[in-house]
């Protein structure tokens, strides 16, 4: 996944090649290239350099032109920043890994309001009461309906996506005109085409008070605040590739923190920057006569979000408590459908369980199983599938689903659906390597917010069974990755102990280096009794123990809980599910509701 920066920093490190490309009637000069123009023909005017820190810049000294690569490409072949970024992107090979399956979209498209140019109340309120300045308000595209202030949210190429209304008063909240539309940043319509940088702020005025201090702004749709607040980012994430900068000038209020974590979190530490204003806003600033330096300034001396370093013991207060007395709507982390290990075993963010156990014992199974369970609690998981084609992973998980052995068409349908808003599945039945599975990853958790994830499984990373130190690094990728991002993976990997062992793998038991379960934040460890289950079908002598567990889930290891254990599990074959009791009047549990389920004959 490359934005602006990276494409920047690759194209640097090919300056003598791009150089060559653009300007073909140059030649090099120690270490710079030198052109008569943009034009590509021999002189001395133009230099590029072409090693060390300023590797990529040039200067055309006769017209005083100047810039990076990036600029250096549309002065050459014309055309926009992102022209140039498609272009370049292409020259370096640079793809966007895509997961084999997007969440649906079905957003409407809103009926074009009714509405004028400001001229009359909402023209005195924005011009008098907020101080914006009348060429703002036309860069914005501003409608007036009556007394009502109409906001048009317009994508790149003119789309009316969504539009806000709200009273042209003091206090007035502004809602959209029309429901199910997409959510997408206010303001794309007065940014300049090749702008590098972007203010974001919480509301529309907000937004146009930057313009009026002369920089390109615009507004989140949906204010402040975590989660859904935040959906828009899935649909303007490669659109805002193209910024080097992204300043996030939120409102100096809790909800604007949360949305400022939210939004850095997904667009990346290493581009945006937080503005901390002299008031509340930036129209509060306008309002108030905050003057063009001082807001120049907030830009200047905007931070960014660095990982912070040591912390005093008490920093910590409010997390500890919340470790042992959560608050009632709040979890600790996704847990298990299983009423066994309620309470008892939870996938925290920022953490890696590994998932064990011989051939054929579930572990796959087991995960699959699960995910039903976690995208009620709504997480959003994806899926490598690297042992299954996606329809037959899709296949198992729509059982354990409906809770259904043969489902008609419409009730797999339905279980799809419900599935779709929480999963989205990477389908490469093969090896991958670590590095390249973990750019997919990212690449959804960021577009995306998936939470968690599953790789199925160590032995198709590409990693030998012999190459202890491989798998050594491999895991440790892994694990840094889920802990910088703050998401949960889950691993599987396969036990040294066979069939034949009398009971759940131990911890020794995990197949290959011993760092990989040193690195695990959790161990789980199955066994499956395929031989009472031989019995029962057959009517052996295992028939009559039916009520004892065929599954071990053993608890081997959970770093940041309390719990490590054995926990006993009966397994269903007609719908691939695992239960808590051997009553199977308490089996088949579903997911869809009761009224939706059919079943074939």
């Amino acid at each position: 996944m490359a934005d602006i920066v990276e494409i920047k920093r690759m194209l640097a490190d090919r300056a003598q090649a791009v150089a060559e490309m653009l300007l073909p009637g140059g030649r090099k000069e120690s270490q710079e290239w030198r052109a008569g123009s943009t034009a590509g023909e021999k002189g001395q005017s133009l230099g590029v350099h072409l090693s060390g820190p300023k590797a990529g810049i040039w200067q055309d000294f006769a017209t005083d032109e100047g810039g990076d690569l990036l600029d250096l490409w549309m002065a050459v072949k014309g055309g926009t920043l992102l022209d140039a970024l498609k272009d370049a992107s292409s020259y370096l090979g640079v793809t966007h890994p895509e997961p084999f399956k997007e969440p649906s979209k079905s957003y409407q498209r809103p009926k074009r309001p009714d509405c004028r140019k400001p001229e009359a109340k909402v023209h005195d309120y924005l011009t008098v009461d907020r101080n914006l300045p009348g060429y703002v308000l036309d860069a914005y595209k501003i409608g007036e309906r009556g007394d009502e202030i109409l906001f048009p949210f317009i994508l790149p190429d003119g789309v009316l996506a969504l539009a806000k209304a709200r009273k042209a008063e003091a206090k007035a909240s502004p809602k959209p005109t029309a429901g199910n539309c997409e959510p997408i940043l206010f303001g794309w319509q007065a940014v300049p085409a090749n702008a590098r940088e972007i203010i974001i702020t919480e509301g529309e005025i907000d937004a146009m008070s930057w313009a009026a201090y002369g920089h390109a702004a615009m507004s989140v749709p949906f204010g402040g605040g975590k989660g859904a607040k935040q959906q828009w980012i899935e649909n303007e994430f490669d659109r805002l590739a193209r910024f080097e900068t992204i300043y996030l000038s939120m409102d100096m209020d809790p909800t604007g923190e949360e949305a400022v974590a939210e939004i850095v979190s997904r667009l990346g530490r290493h581009r945006c920057r937080v503005v901390a204003l002299p008031l509340k806003d930036a129209n509060d600033c306008l309002v108030e006569g905050v003057t063009q330096a001082e807001m120049d300034d907030a830009l200047r001396t905007a931070k960014t979000m660095d990982p912070e370093g040591l912390r005093r013991a008490s920093d910590y207060h409010d997390k500890v408590v919340h470790l042992f007395w959560p608050a009632h709507e709040e979890r600790e982390g996704f847990s298990t459908p299983y009423s066994k290990l309620i309470g008892r075993l939870h996938f925290r963010p920022a953490e890696m369980t590994l998932w064990s156990g011989a051939s054929g014992s579930g572990k796959s199974q087991m995960i699959s199983d699960c995910v039903p369970h976690w995208v009620r609690e709504g997480s959003r998981v994806c899926v490598a599938s690297l042992e299954m084609k996606g329809e037959q992973t899709l296949r198992r998980m729509v059982k354990q689903t409906g809770g259904v052995d043969r489902p008609t068409e419409p009730f797999i349908r339905q279980c799809l659906n419900y599935l779709d808003p929480g999963l989205l599945i990477y389908e490469r039945v093969g090896k991958a390597g670590v590095q390249a599975l973990l750019e997919v990853f990212e690449y959804a958790r960021a577009k995306y917010a998936c939470d968690q994830f599953v790789i199925d499984s160590l032995m198709r990373m590409g990693v030998a069974s012999d190459d202890y130190v491989g798998q050594e690094k491999a895991v440790f990728q892994i694990v840094d990755w889920a802990v910088e991002k703050a998401v949960h993976v889950h691993l599987v990997a396969h036990a040294r102990k066979g069939e034949k062992g009398g009971g759940a793998p131990s911890l020794e038991d995990v197949k290959g280096a011993s760092e990989i379960g040193s690195n695990a934040f959790n161990i789980l460890t199955i066994w499956r009794d395929r031989q009472r289950e031989e019995d029962i079908r057959k009517g052996g002598e295992g028939a009559d123990e039916s009520d004892k567990p065929g599954v071990i889930v053993n608890v081997a290891k959970q770093r940041n809980g309390d719990f490590e254990g054995k926990v006993g599990l009966w397994f269903d074959q007609d719908t691939y599910q695992y239960q808590s009791t051997p009553d199977k009047a308490q089996w088949r549990r579903s997911f869809i509701g009761r009224g939706q389920q059919e079943r074939v004959a």
